[in-house]
């Protein structure tokens, strides 16, 4: 889940440009120091738990940092290795992977997803079945509905929860809760984020491969890349996991703490699959960022392909293949992203190609989510934007 706000393009300058010659080590010591300094303003501005944070520089140095608590009760502090649940930033490697298969030649991004579940009981009854092709969902642009924002789905998930903590629903259950309705649109002719699309999606591709998407997208992205803070969410115990803070808002009434007695998750993230789906850490996340929106993970072709934006699209927001294409907006400039929200945890990972710097960052609250802007609530945004600054704005050397 994300929001976001497009305004009017600022005029931004890097001062270390792409073709500058790289920071000295003295600068890069000077620009972890304001890094680190911007982190810990932003995490006394909000009086939020903990925050870790990241940067990757266009010569491949990496910057993390930490501030805070990853668990207040406990004293434990925060660490540039924490890791928390990273939510939505997930259908980006779900994306990279379903794109990696197309050039592999596995199968065609604009295949009809008939094709590989046309046989599951629930498929025709799903809106646009016959027209939704690969593509269409990876862009949210199917015409489905989301089981999140259907009522029924909250109060039937929580009294199966009541009933039994380690209820996991199905993933053909989650699809069925959209099943019988009139699309949103004809196919391609709206917009609606939808993680149904990606649990779709997974299901194709683990029919079209016979693999598990797990194991794919280790031996596509995670191990070649060395992300070893990154791994599946599809487990209760989840190794090094920050404590996580929710503010019983959130639509499962999750709360106040997500890690119980034992180091055990309050309810199985498993649920997000395609979606979501990954445990990671801000300098796993930044480097991710950077291999792949900065070229590295997948060729040029298929990069440009999961840029794309579709025709007639002015405000573009998530218009991409598993990929936010962000205006110039806010004193910031055009970047390449996703964002992610779990219940206790938000997420952020931006890369920006004029500067050729990624930036993640993690929280471990998700305090303010569904009242952002109110006094003494996390405005994620504004830390965000703050924080980036930070980096994009250091007076480096120019040519």
């Amino acid at each position: 889940m994300a929001r976001f706000l497009v305004i009017a393009a600022t005029t931004f300058v890097w001062h270390a440009a792409v073709d500058a010659a790289p920071l000295s080590e003295s600068q890069y010591a000077a620009l972890v120091a304001r890094f680190q300094s911007a982190v810990d303003a932003e995490r006394a501005r909000y009086s939020v738990p903990g925050i870790t944070a990241a940067f990757v520089l266009p010569d491949g140095r990496l910057g993390k940092v930490a501030s805070g608590y990853a668990d207040v009760e406990r004293k434990v502090r925060m660490t540039p290795d924490s890791r928390m649940l990273s939510g939505s930033t997930g259908k980006t490697l779900a994306a990279a992977t379903a794109i990696k298969l197309s050039r592999q030649g596995v199968w065609s991004l604009d295949d009809k997803v008939s094709k590989y579940l046309g046989g599951r009981p629930w498929f025709q009854r799903l809106p646009n079945a016959d027209a939704l092709t690969i593509r269409l969902l990876l862009q949210h642009r199917g015409g489905l509905e989301n089981y999140y924002n259907n009522p029924r789905f909250f109060e039937w998930y929580r009294a199966r929860l009541a009933e039994n903590p380690n209820y996991v629903p199905g993933f053909d259950t989650l699809i069925e809760f959209v099943c019988d309705q009139p699309p949103l649109f004809a196919p391609g002719q709206g917009f609606n984020y939808t993680d149904v699309g990606y649990l779709i999606v997974g299901l194709a591709m683990e029919s079209a491969t016979g693999r598990a998407y797990y194991d794919l997208a280790r031996e596509s992205f995670l191990d070649p890349l060395g992300l070893t803070l990154t791994a599946p969410s599809n487990v209760r115990r989840i190794p090094g996991l920050t404590q996580g803070y929710a503010n019983g808002q959130n639509p499962l009434l999750l709360g106040p703490t997500m890690v119980a007695e034992g180091g055990v998750l309050t309810y199985d993230p498993a649920i997000e699959f395609t979606a979501g789906g990954f445990v990671s850490n801000a300098g796993d996340l930044a480097r991710w960022a950077s291999a792949l929106y900065g070229g590295k993970a997948l060729d040029a072709t298929a990069l440009a392909e999961m840029l794309a934006v579709p025709a007639g699209v002015t405000n573009a927001r998530y218009y991409g293949l598993g990929a936010g294409v962000f205006p110039a907006a806010g004193g910031l400039p055009l970047a390449h992203g996703h964002d992610g929200y779990i219940p206790g945890y938000r997420t952020s990972m931006r890369y920006y190609p004029a500067a050729a710097i990624s930036i993640a960052l993690q929280v471990n609250t998700e305090d303010g989510y569904w009242e952002e802007g109110k006094p003494g609530h996390l405005d994620f945004e504004s830390l965000r934007a703050r924080i980036t600054r930070s980096v994009l704005e250091f007076p480096g050397p120019r040519r």
